[in-house]
């Protein structure tokens, strides 16, 4: 009977467990897929799918007629996770790679500390992946948990030397980078920024917006599914156009040669910069790719300098092109007139116990204010010099834009040197300086620097009677242009100066510029250089009668302006002439053009002393 009674007692209690367990189960299943349905679905989604950075496209830079400058290119890296190497030791996977791919262990291994230290998501193996390695990562997908091949695009310049000043590069962003950029929260480190020039400055413009995708993968990390999901679309980044002409960039930089030194043109009615060549140059596409250290080290040791834009960055005393700021300074200020004559000039002038030489030797005899100009005598400036107060020259100089940068895409741009009161103080004392500063200033010489951009504005201003709006490096049809301030001479002095530049080129020191089918008025200079020969200069606009363009030459420890740069302006001058570009500024910007003049208005009655004999400046 007990027995019976303990028999059913047990039946009951394990039915009871069953039950109990049972109502657990069904309990813990509710729980999971009602209660707690979202939150499983996603630990579910996340066990078996995977969230890829999709990298935006860059947008393209183009010249003004819309032929591609930087684009992308498709490329594939292998790239690992980060636990791949712990210290310097590498994990299976990574050690199989090294040696499947017949790399360097050591400088490998090396390569990835630095990137893991840098604190890259994940470590790129190899770069811009050849095909037979892309093939076989993906043949032995399953023994190489983790290990990837990521297309990205790759920026590509087209023109990289010819334009490697101007459109810049892009490179690795660094912490730098981050810390300092407006949108540094945006980028990881590995993404591409812009370093220099238009990719720089318009970084914003052309990045674009990365997208976020989930893809389906298996336990090695493969991915198996069929459906991608969008969690954030890919935005491309906006193109941009340069006002530069690929044909007139090509004559310039064909114009320059080899020489070290940079040409600059200017449109007189916009203000946007046709063509700007620095010499010696570099290939922007090098920045894009991992270099050797010997290459790196090949460039950043050239004595000449090719990183270095001298369109913008590199200041040059203006020497005799300069003389045009004194003549008006001096015309503004009523202390000469345009057919004034001053002592006559023998070689030079003693000031204290200094002879200040004029270039020619020989001297230049009596000229008028007109043939001053036009031959480039020194002796006579620094007679006009000594009728100024420092100050003076210095406003004059600062209505042209000089002493300031005048371009919004290059921030190491530099902003030369005019030096007035102030300066001179500073530097050496309170009246510890003399009045022979002027003569020195007053032919471009002493502590004034200038870059060319400035001096191809300078030039502009003079030809538009100062309507030249600061220059542009991009298309912008958007942008309201900006009217520069009023020039603070008489349109009569101008005038007389514009005269006297093509007198310059006609019968004086510029005369290696000289077209015969169309007017050029320029200006010659030949700036001291304490380190070595002396720098060539030349300015010029044309044509005359109605100016389209503006162009400043310089050619670093050339000699004289006259003989070596000048030629060059006449050069690019007469492709402009033949190009496309002309009539199309012509037809946008002439109604524009800072002033007209017709041919009569160019017979000067008074040349001056014609019997002077002719500079070779």
């Amino acid at each position: 009977m007990n027995t019976d009674q303990d028999l059913l007692l047990r039946q009951r209690i394990f039915r009871g467990v069953v039950i109990s367990l049972f109502l657990i189960l069904v309990g813990n299943l509710f729980y999971m897929m009602v209660l707690r349905h979202d939150y499983y679905q996603g630990q579910a989604l996340e066990n078996r799918q995977v969230r890829f950075r999709v990298k935006a496209p860059r947008g393209r830079i183009t010249d003004r007629h819309g032929t591609i400058v930087a684009d992308n290119l498709y490329i594939a890296d292998i790239t690992l996770p980060r636990s791949s190497i712990h210290f310097t030791e590498p994990d299976s996977t990574l050690a199989r790679l090294i040696q499947w791919f017949d790399m360097p262990r050591e400088e490998t291994l090396d390569r990835l500390v630095k990137q893991k230290k840098r604190g890259r998501p994940r470590l790129t193996l190899v770069r811009n992946a050849s095909m037979s390695r892309i093939c076989a990562v993906q043949e032995r997908a399953r023994q190489l948990p983790g290990v990837r091949v990521e297309s990205r695009p790759r920026r590509r310049y087209l023109f990289g030397q010819m334009l490697a000043h101007l459109a810049g590069f892009v490179g690795e962003v660094g912490k730098a980078d981050m810390d300092t950029s407006s949108h540094g929260k945006n980028y990881r480190l590995g993404d591409m920024i812009g370093k220099q020039g238009v990719e720089s400055a318009l970084e914003d413009h052309l990045r674009g917006r990365d997208g976020l995708k989930l893809e389906e993968v298996n336990a090695s990390n493969r991915v198996v599914g069929y459906r991608t999901v969008w969690l954030e679309e890919v935005q491309p980044g906006s193109d941009v156009a340069m006002t530069i002409s690929l044909p007139l960039q090509s004559a310039m930089d064909l114009a320059i040669g080899d020489g070290v030194g940079c040409g600059v043109a200017i449109s007189v009615a916009s203000g946007e910069v046709l063509a700007a060549v620095s010499k010696p140059t570099f290939d922007s596409n090098l920045m894009t790719m991992s270099i050797s250290s010997s290459q790196w080290n090949e460039l950043i040791e050239n004595p000449a300098k090719p990183f270095f834009n001298r369109i913008v960055q590199a200041t040059y005393p203006p020497g005799s092109i300069y003389k045009g700021v004194t003549s008006l300074a001096g015309l503004s200020l009523g202390v000469i007139d345009t057919s004034t004559v001053l002592d006559p000039c023998h070689g030079g002038m003693n000031f204290g116990n200094r002879y200040f030489k004029c270039w020619k030797r020989g001297g230049h005899g009596t000229v008028d204010h007109t043939d001053a100009m036009v031959f480039s005598c020194d002796t006579y400036y620094y007679q006009l010099g000594l009728r100024l107060e420092i100050d003076q020259m210095a406003t004059a100089a600062r209505t042209f834009g000089l002493g300031s940068p005048c371009s919004d895409i290059f921030p190491s741009e530099a902003s030369g040197l005019v030096p007035d009161s102030d300066f001179y103080d500073g530097r050496f004392g309170k009246r510890g300086w003399t009045r022979g500063v002027l003569l020195n200033n007053s032919i471009g010489q002493g502590e004034i620097l200038v870059t060319p951009l400035q001096m191809a504005m300078l030039t502009a201003r003079i030809a538009s009677s100062g309507k030249t709006p600061n220059p542009t490096f991009v298309l912008n049809s958007n942008a309201e242009p900006v009217e520069p301030p009023a020039l603070p001479f008489e349109e009569a002095h101008l005038q007389w100066c514009r005269e006297s530049m093509w007198q310059v080129v006609a019968r004086g020191t510029g005369k290696a510029a000289q077209q015969d089918s169309f007017s050029v008025a320029g200006k010659t200079g030949t700036a001291q250089n304490p380190h070595g020969e002396d720098h060539a200069w030349f300015v010029c606009f044309a044509p005359v009668e109605q100016p389209e363009v503006a162009v400043a030459i310089i050619l670093e420890n050339a000699g004289h302006g006259g003989s070596e740069a000048a030629p060059i302006a006449g050069q690019w001058l007469r492709e402009w002439f033949a190009s496309e570009d002309r009539k199309e500024l012509l037809k946008s910007g002439s109604e524009n053009n800072g002033h007209s003049r017709d041919e009569e208005s160019l017979n000067v009655s008074a040349v001056g002393n014609t019997g002077t004999e002719r500079g070779s400046l």
